[in-house]
């Protein structure tokens, strides 16, 4: 698909080579903009269908082969630990997302003793089949309906999903990078556009590293920089004002849920700029001002990828100052907010992913989280080790699976 970008806007051409504007760069440019990956029609699918139907798991983790029919409600993947509940899980989110839940090599998924591994799954939403093929020693490879994709990250978009596991203490925990991370992958999976300036900035970014640690022996013109600076400016703005809007979105509903699960006490969201640049043009004239002084230090001192997530509870800093219990709880209500405006923008609700979350909830907030998830969840995926700790209600909706020795059977 040809790309083009005019006047701030990104541009596509769809199958029949017509040109289709996919939102400007301005703050509101991502709110408002079609949330169709580039790759697909403007129509958008069945609203209240994401997810997946059928899923096939070859020489993934402990599976040599698997075949699950999944409910288009809620799925429950019971069984004692180091079974293979979580990697069922993983699975689904190394297709919403091309990336393994853990965060580990793509190597490390592909079954002990074998060169590759495979999965895939017949989506709800369309007749359409998508597959992601790990190979050790090679990229990871994504198709659609067996067709190749040029890159794997063309696949993001096509079953967009929301995961909440013990990993994701990271986001209050954890260092800035994580945070980002997390705002990076949901925009990713809500917007095309964002994806493209996250692929491109990265890019850039690369590029004047290279540069600035190149001149520390060889004096490079201002000219080889300029290029790649324009570029970072362009793409960095483009995603400080979709992190800045997408923050503000998340914030009410996530303050409500917390407030609800913690009885009372105030969380607090903000996206915060490192260098408190938030214009195209000022970020060009801080990259050229800070140029010599990035050469000594061997990488970029200012952009979005120096930014952070700021989140508070009780008026404190979660990540020095919050308890477990306080940061789980900020944890979950961060992720249920992006559940609630993932489906407000897709028209209907993304695939919910839960792993394991029940076991550290006394019943009062495990009774909250299953009554908030039931009414925003179309299709789920829950794992534990005891079903009945899903609850009676949530039971009763439920296809239940038993999760044995890298078996999966209908319980």
């Amino acid at each position: 698909m040809g790309l083009e970008e005019k006047s701030g806007d990104i541009r596509g051409k769809d199958e029949g080579g017509r040109m289709r504007k996919e939102g400007g760069m301005g703050k509101e440019a991502l709110v408002h903009t079609a949330l169709v990956p580039e790759h697909e029609s403007s129509i958008l699918p069945d609203p209240v269908r994401h997810g997946a139907r059928k899923v096939t798991l070859d020489r993934f983790r402990n599976y040599a082969h698997l075949e699950v029919d999944l409910s288009p409600g809620f799925n429950v993947m019971a069984g004692p630990n180091a079974q293979g509940k979580t990697n069922f899980l993983e699975a689904l989110y190394l297709l919403a997302t091309t990336r393994l839940l853990r965060g580990q090599k793509d190597a490390e998924a592909v079954l002990e003793g074998e060169q590759s591994a495979k999965v895939s799954a017949e989506l709800l939403s369309a007749n359409t089949e998508v597959s992601i093929t790990l190979e050790r020693g090679i990229r990871k490879r994504a198709a659609v309906n067996g067709l190749g994709l040029p890159r794997a990250a063309d696949l993001i978009g096509r079953m967009p999903a929301v995961s909440v596991s013990s990993a994701d203490l990271a986001i209050v925990r954890g260092e800035p990078a994580d945070r980002r991370m997390f705002l990076d992958l949901e925009l990713s999976g809500l917007h095309a556009a964002y994806l493209r300036h996250l692929t491109l900035y990265k890019r850039a970014l690369e590029q004047r590293n290279a540069l600035l640690r190149d001149s520390r022996e060889f004096t490079r013109p201002a000219s080889a920089f300029e290029p790649w600076e324009v570029q970072i400016a362009h793409h960095g703005t483009g995603l400080r004002h979709a992190r800045e809007l997408y923050t503000a979105n998340l914030a009410p509903s996530a303050k409500s849920t917390h407030n609800e699960m913690s009885a009372g006490e105030t969380l607090h969201i903000a996206y915060v700029l490192k260098d408190e640049v938030d214009t195209e043009e000022g970020l060009l004239q801080a990259l050229q001002a800070t140029r010599n002084v990035d050469v000594a230090r061997g990488g970029t001192s200012v952009g979005p990828h120096r930014d952070d997530l700021l989140i508070e509870v009780g008026g404190r800093d979660a990540r020095l100052y919050g308890s477990q219990g306080q940061q789980r709880t900020a944890v979950i209500s961060l992720k249920l907010a992006a559940m609630e405006h993932a489906r407000e923008q897709l028209g209907g609700p993304p695939l919910l992913l839960l792993d394991d979350i029940f076991s550290d909830l006394d019943l009062r907030r495990r009774g909250l989280l299953v009554e908030r998830v039931g009414g925003l969840s179309g299709q789920a995926v829950l794992t534990c080790t005891e079903a009945e700790s899903a609850g009676k209600a949530l039971l009763n909706e439920a296809s239940v699976f038993r999760v044995l020795s890298g078996k999966v059977e209908p319980a």
